[in-house]
């Protein structure tokens, strides 16, 4: 008698950059997601997260389920630890401080060893928000472990001496906590401190890749799931010059998440690519910090992607 049971595929799930916008429309995603394939994000080979990216990769890794994150996003959870209208500090930034986020990067970027992005990023001040939030978050979920019970949970940092991306978690890389890799994935230039590990600091894994899923091309998983907020193949025509210009850095970050798709395609893998469409822009506007903005998107993106994922499949 023939066995016709399927193995199944060995997945990993890359959650991109995106701040407070790129958070919600994940988190609608994921959940849409979940319904298509019958699956449990959590059961994941591997996960990727990179800034806001980094946050959901922690709670998940962490035990904590997409119902619950939406939950919480939808103000219906009483376990929900995160406010979502003051901890991430409001739509614009405190002052920055005097010193650049990373100077070294710029001289790098003159160089042509870094992208424009990421010299640029460098060039910025400090940023001087305050990240106890986030590590009460994430000390909450981890019960204040050392890092996540999942065990491959990969954090995307950059460090600000060579440019170069660190995945916090992967074989390989320095030794941190997982607050602190998750602080540093989220240190938005401008915005968020650098965090600070030995004689290195780490800024934002989003200011060299949206999603850094070609850290996957040798990998043994079959199926990379990438969920890409600061990415888009449907552009909306904003008529303000602040989405024009975000609308622009959009661009950039899509032809960097189209290169990494293209390697792992080469590489024999299957790729689920989801990213926001013309609605969602419009419900982002230009300041994906904003959280103001939150609920709109997230209300947008569970009606947009519960069309986007079934046409990915």
């Amino acid at each position: 008698m023939t066995n016709t049971t399927q193995t199944p595929p060995r997945r990993a799930l890359v959650l991109g950059c995106g701040g407070v916008a790129g958070g919600a429309w994940s988190i609608a995603a994921l959940h849409h997601l979940e319904q298509q394939l019958n699956w449990d994000a959590r059961d994941a080979d591997i996960l990727i997260g990179t800034s806001a990216g980094a946050v959901l990769a922690t709670l998940l890794g962490s035990g904590v389920s997409v119902a619950q994150l939406l939950a919480c996003q939808q103000g219906t959870s009483q376990q929900c630890r995160w406010d979502h209208d003051h901890d991430t500090g409001g739509a614009l930034p405190p002052l920055p401080g005097a010193s650049l986020t990373g100077a070294r990067l710029v001289l790098k970027g003159l160089r042509g060893e870094v992208s424009p992005l990421t010299a640029f990023c460098g060039l910025l001040p400090r940023g001087q928000f305050n990240m106890a939030p986030f590590r009460r978050l994430i000390n909450d979920a981890t019960a204040g472990a050392d890092w996540v019970a999942h065990p491959a949970t990969w954090i995307m940092a950059v460090d600000t001496t060579t440019g170069k991306r660190v995945p916090f978690g992967k074989g390989g890389t320095p030794q941190a906590s997982i607050a602190d890799a998750v602080c540093a994935s989220y240190g938005v230039p401008f915005w968020c401190p650098p965090v600070s590990l030995g004689n290195r600091s780490y800024i934002d894994g989003g200011v060299a890749s949206p999603t850094s899923a070609d850290l996957l091309v040798d990998s043994a998983v079959d199926e990379v799931i990438i969920l890409a907020p600061m990415a888009s193949r449907q552009p909306d025509k904003p008529r303000s010059p602040l989405a024009a210009i975000e609308r622009r850095v959009r661009r950039y970050m899509t032809g960097i998440v189209d290169q990494e798709v293209s390697k792992l395609e080469k590489a024999g893998k299957r790729v689920i690519r989801l990213e926001p469409n013309a609605d969602d822009l419009q419900a982002f506007g230009f300041n994906m910090m904003d959280p103001t903005r939150r609920r709109q998107v997230l209300d947008t993106a569970l009606m947009t992607t519960a069309v986007t994922v079934q046409n990915a499949f």
